[in-house]
C-alpha cells in the first residue's frame, strides 16, 4: 500500500474552483446556507444493494466526528454505483457532501467518482504518513471556502487538552559536533483538542476490530531515539480551515493498531553515506559505522531524507528540498511599483509522500507554500513531480492560481525535433498522471531567457534521462552587490535506464552524451544547483557552512552560501590566471564519462559504455579516417572528473572537498580532452539515429534494431544538412598536450581528422597533428 493514495486522488477541475472567495473569519460557519463537506475514515468495504429496477445503492461504514455512521447514496445506475466505490477502500480518509434531505445520505457528484474524495489512505500499511495541519492534504472546499485542516504523523505527547504529532526527526548537534541548546525537531506540532473530540482505535490488520476510543487510550511514542521502531501513527481532523489555524481544534482522531514502524536506522541532515559522517563513529544497533549505513528509501520512510532549508542568494534563491532530491525557490521581483507581476517560482516537486517536508521548509524560510505562483518541472519522473498534484490541490482549495510548467516532450511526446524532423516518440509522463497532464498549461520555449527582473531562467532541452528532460540556467541578482550570478541545473543526470544499449534507449544514450558536451562548451555557470544531492554536495556545503558560522571564533566573519560554494574546481590547474574547470563543467564531466568510457564496463558489470557497446553514429561503426570538417568554435579544454567537489579550505569541513561515493571510480583528474563544436563532412550521419537502424554492439555481442530519435537535432541552431556536433579528442595525458592541440584550432578553420567508432577524435603520436 503506498504511503499516500495512488494519484490522482483528487479530480476536481480547476475551473470549478473560483480564484477568489468570500470569507469573514475564515471558517465554514460563515456560509451556513450550504452544508460543509464532512470527513471520516472508511471502516469497511462498501455494501451494494440492487432494487427491482436494477438500480444500486452504495452503503459504507465511516468513522466520523459525529460517531460511526453508515452513509448511503441514492439509487444509482450500475456504472455510477461502481464509480462511487473507487474511493471507498477501508482505511481511506474521505470527504463528501451530505444530502440536504438526510445527513446519512450523500450527495452524488455530477461525476460519480468524485462523490467521495480521498484525503489520505492508510489501508493495511504500517509505514509512515505525515501531513502538516496548515499545509498539504485537507478536506475539499465547499461553497468557495477551503475545507477543514487534516494532520498526520506519530503521536509524541498528550498534555491536558493538547496532542503533539511529528515525524520523529530530531537533530541535537551540527556537523562539527557542537550541540544545539534546543534540539531541532523537523516536523512536530502541538494541537488543541476539542472537549467532544471523537477518537477511534483503527485496526488496520482487521478493520472489523476497530473500536470507539478516547484520548486517554491513545498510546504515545516512547521517545525520539532512532532505535525506537514502534511508533504510534494517527490522523487528525480539525474544525477549521487553514485561514483560522490558530483557533482550530482537533475534532476527530484515528489512531492505528498495530503501530507503525520506523526502520531503526540513524538519519542525518546530510545524505546517506556522506563523507561528513566519517567521524561520527559506529551505530550501536547494527555495529556498522554510521557513514556506511544506507538509510531506508524515502518512499517507505520519508523522514530519513529530511533536511533544513537554506538561503543561497539573499532574499531571492532558496534550497527547500530534502537531503536526496533538490527543490529550489526563486523569488522574482520585476522591479515595478506593483507586485502583481512578481513571481514565486518553485523548481521541481520532489517525492510524493514528502510534501510535508517541502511545505515546512518553505515556511521555515518565510515563504507561504500557497504564495507559489509557478511550478517548473524538469522531467517526468516521480521524485521530481511527486507533490505537484498535492500542491495544485492545496492551491485550488485556497482559490489561488498555480501555473504548472513542463516540457512538451515529456507531457505530450516528441512529434518533431528542432530541425523539423518528424518523430512519434511517446511521452515519459505516465498516462495515469492525468491531473499533471491536464494541468500543464505552460510548455517551455527552449534556449531563450525568461526575464523576471532579478531572476532569469533559460531552459535547454536535453533528452536522455527522459524524452523531455531539461537543463536550466538561473541568473539570480545578488542584492548585496547588484551582480547577476548564474547557477547551472542539470535536470536529467541519472544513468537509470541507460546502463546498456537497448532498442528503445539507443538514441537517448547518444543524445544524453551530446547534452553534457553541449553544456560544457556553451555554458560558464558560476555555481552548481544540483538536482540530486548525490550529484553535487549542496547539502554538505550548507551544513559545513553552518558549522563554520556557529564556531564562536568565526562570529566576526560569518560567510554566506555564495562564499561557501565553489565556482571553479580548487585543484584544477590555472591557465592565464584562472582555474581551468568550473564546478558545473566538472559535475557534467562525471556523467559524461560514465556513459562514454570503457571504465564503466570495468567498474560496474551492469553497465556498457558507448565506447565499447554503442550505439555508434550511423556510418561510423568502423570509425572514419581522414574526413574533412569545419571548426565552428575555437575549442575548449575539459579536465577529467575531479572527485573532490567544492573544495574550500576557508571552511574546515570542506577543506578536502566532498567525494561523493556514487561512481567515484570515474575520478580522472590527470586526464584532459579538447572538445570542439564541429561540422564533420560525413554524408551518412545527419544528427539523429534513424528509425529501425540495425547495428552490431560488440559489448553486448548482439545486433540491435534501434528505435529512432533526435541527437544533435535537439538544439535550436539550424543547419542546411546536419546540425553541429560537439566532439572531443581521445584522452590526453597532460594539460600541456591539450594546450598543444588547442593551439591548432580556430573558428572557421577547415581541417582533416579521424574518428573512432564512438566518434572520439583520434589523437596521433604527434598531438599537434590531431587536427590537420
Amino acid at each position: 500500500m503506498p504511503l499516500h493514495p495512488p494519484r490522482p486522488v483528487w479530480r476536481v477541475a480547476a475551473s470549478l474552483l473560483p480564484l477568489a472567495f468570500l470569507v469573514a473569519c475564515g471558517g465554514d460557519d460563515d456560509v451556513p446556507a450550504v452544508p460543509k463537506r464532512s470527513a471520516g475514515l472508511v471502516g469497511a468495504a462498501p455494501v451494494v444493494t440492487t432494487d427491482a429496477a436494477g438500480r444500486q445503492t452504495v452503503a459504507v461504514s465511516v468513522m466520523t466526528q459525529d460517531g460511526v455512521k453508515t452513509l448511503r447514496t441514492p439509487a444509482l445506475a450500475t456504472d455510477a454505483a461502481t464509480a462511487v466505490q473507487t474511493a471507498l477502500a477501508a482505511g481511506n480518509l474521505v470527504d463528501w457532501i451530505p444530502s440536504a434531505s438526510a445527513t446519512d445520505t450523500v450527495e452524488v457528484a455530477a461525476d460519480p467518482a468524485q462523490t467521495f474524495n480521498v484525503i489520505l489512505s492508510k489501508g493495511s500499511s504500517t509505514a509512515a504518513q505525515f501531513d502538516l495541519a496548515k499545509y498539504g492534504p485537507e478536506v475539499s472546499p465547499r461553497n468557495q471556502v477551503p475545507g477543514p485542516m487534516v494532520a498526520a504523523g506519530w503521536v509524541y505527547g498528550k498534555y491536558g487538552a493538547s496532542i503533539t504529532v511529528g515525524d520523529g526527526r530530531i537533530v541535537t548537534a551540527d556537523m562539527a559536533g557542537r550541540a544545539y541548546a534546543t534540539p531541532i525537531k523537523r516536523y512536530e506540532e502541538t494541537y488543541t483538542v476539542a472537549p467532544d473530540v471523537k477518537v477511534f482505535n483503527v485496526n488496520t490488520a482487521d478493520y472489523a476490530k476497530s473500536a470507539v476510543s478516547d484520548v486517554a487510550s491513545i498510546p504515545v511514542t516512547a521517545d525520539y531515539d532512532y532505535r525506537t521502531t514502534a511508533r504510534q501513527a494517527a490522523y487528525l481532523l480539525f474544525d477549521r480551515n487553514y485561514l483560522d489555524a490558530a483557533q482550530a481544534r482537533v475534532v476527530a482522531i484515528w489512531y492505528f493498531t498495530p503501530q507503525s514502524t520506523a526502520d531503526g536506522k540513524p538519519v542525518w541532515d546530510v545524505p546517506t553515506q556522506s563523507p561528513l559522517l566519517a567521524d561520527k563513529g559506529t551505530d550501536p544497533v547494527s555495529g556498522q559505522r554510521f557513514v556506511s549505513i544506507n538509510a531506508t528509501g524515502v518512499t517507505a520512510a520519508p523522514y530519513t531524507r529530511s533536511t533544513e532549508p537554506f538561503e543561497m542568494v539573499k532574499d531571492t534563491m532558496y534550497y527547500v528540498g530534502d537531503n536526496e532530491v533538490a527543490s529550489y525557490i526563486l523569488k522574482a521581483d520585476m522591479g515595478t511599483a506593483s507586485t502583481a507581476d512578481d513571481k514565486v517560482i518553485k523548481i521541481d516537486a520532489g517525492w510524493a509522500n514528502s510534501g510535508y517536508q517541502y511545505w515546512k521548509n518553505l515556511e521555515l524560510v518565510g515563504i507561504d507554500p500557497r504564495s507559489v505562483t509557478d511550478l517548473w518541472l524538469t522531467h517526468a519522473h516521480g521524485d521530481h513531480y511527486g507533490t505537484a498534484v498535492e500542491q495544485l490541490r492545496m492551491m485550488d482549495n485556497a482559490g489561488k492560481t498555480l501555473t504548472l510548467w513542463g516540457s512538451r516532450e515529456d507531457v505530450v511526446g516528441i512529434t518533431a525535433d528542432q530541425q523539423a524532423n518528424p518523430w512519434s516518440i511517446a511521452a515519459t509522463l505516465p498516462a495515469s498522471e492525468s491531473v499533471i497532464r491536464n494541468r500543464t498549461t505552460a510548455f517551455y520555449e527552449y534556449d531563450k531567457w525568461y526575464d523576471y527582473g532579478n531572476v532569469q531562467i533559460m531552459v535547454i532541452w536535453s533528452p536522455g534521462h527522459t524524452t523531455g528532460a531539461t537543463n536550466m540556467l538561473f541568473k539570480v541578482k545578488n542584492p548585496a552587490d547588484g551582480k547577476f550570478y548564474t547557477f547551472g541545473y542539470h535536470g536529467g543526470y541519472g544513468v537509470n535506464g541507460l546502463e546498456t544499449p537497448t532498442a528503445t534507449n539507443g538514441w537517448r544514450r547518444l543524445a544524453w552524451q551530446h547534452g553534457f558536451s553541449y553544456l560544457q562548451n556553451n555554458i560558464d555557470a558560476d555555481f552548481v544547483s544540483p538536482q540530486h544531492t548525490n550529484q553535487y554536495p549542496i547539502v554538505e556545503v550548507f551544513q559545513a557552512l553552518k558549522a563554520y558560522n556557529r564556531d564562536p571564533a568565526n562570529a566576526a566573519r560569518p560567510l554566506t552560501m555564495l562564499d561557501a560554494m565553489g565556482s571553479r574546481v580548487y585543484d584544477s590547474p590555472t591557465v592565464n590566471g584562472v582555474r581551468l574547470q568550473t564546478e558545473f563543467a566538472n559535475q557534467l564531466e562525471k556523467r559524461r564519462a560514465v556513459i562514454s568510457y570503457k571504465a564503466t564496463d570495468a567498474a560496474v558489470s551492469s553497465r556498457r559504455s558507448i565506447e565499447t557497446s554503442g550505439p555508434f553514429k550511423p556510418g561510423r561503426e568502423n570509425g572514419l579516417v581522414s574526413v574533412s570538417a569545419t571548426l565552428l568554435d575555437g575549442g575548449k579544454i575539459v579536465q577529467g572528473f575531479v572527485g573532490a567537489q567544492n573544495k574550500n579550505p576557508a571552511i574546515p569541513l570542506l577543506a578536502n572537498g566532498i567525494v561523493i561515493p556514487t561512481d567515484s571510480y570515474i575520478d580522472d583528474a590527470s586526464g584532459y580532452f579538447v572538445q570542439v563544436k564541429i561540422d564533420v563532412k560525413d554524408p551518412a550521419y545527419k544528427g539523429y539515429l534513424p528509425e529501425g537502424y540495425v547495428q552490431f554492439s560488440p559489448g553486448m555481442n548482439a545486433s540491435i534494431t534501434y528505435r529512432g530519435g533526435p541527437i544533435e537535432t535537439t538544439n535550436t541552431e539550424k543547419a542546411t544538412y546536419r546540425p553541429p556536433e560537439y566532439l572531443r579528442t581521445q584522452r590526453l595525458a597532460s594539460l600541456a598536450d591539450a594546450q598543444k592541440v588547442l593551439a591548432t584550432l580556430a573558428k572557421g578553420k577547415n581541417v582533416t581528422l579521424s574518428l573512432t567508432p564512438a566518434s572520439e577524435i583520434v589523437v596521433p603520436a604527434d598531438v599537434s597533428q590531431t587536427f590537420r
